[in-house]
């Protein structure tokens, strides 16, 4: 689900599907960029895991 809810955040930003294949050749080599994306990944992991234990 936090990789879903991060693919989500990065449509709602950058919407044109053309862009985002163009700007993903320019990240996909540099490992600080993929670090990065992992930390993202990890916040909103964070977030849904928290609200499962909220909802408890």
């Amino acid at each position: 689900m936090a990789v879903k809810l991060s693919r989500m955040g990065v449509k709602i930003t950058q919407p044109s599907d053309e862009i985002r294949s163009r700007l993903r050749t320019a990240y996909e080599q540099e490992s600080e960029q993929l670090i990065a994306t992992s930390h993202v990944i990890a916040l909103h992991f964070q977030t849904v895991a928290a609200a499962n234990n909220w909802w408890r």
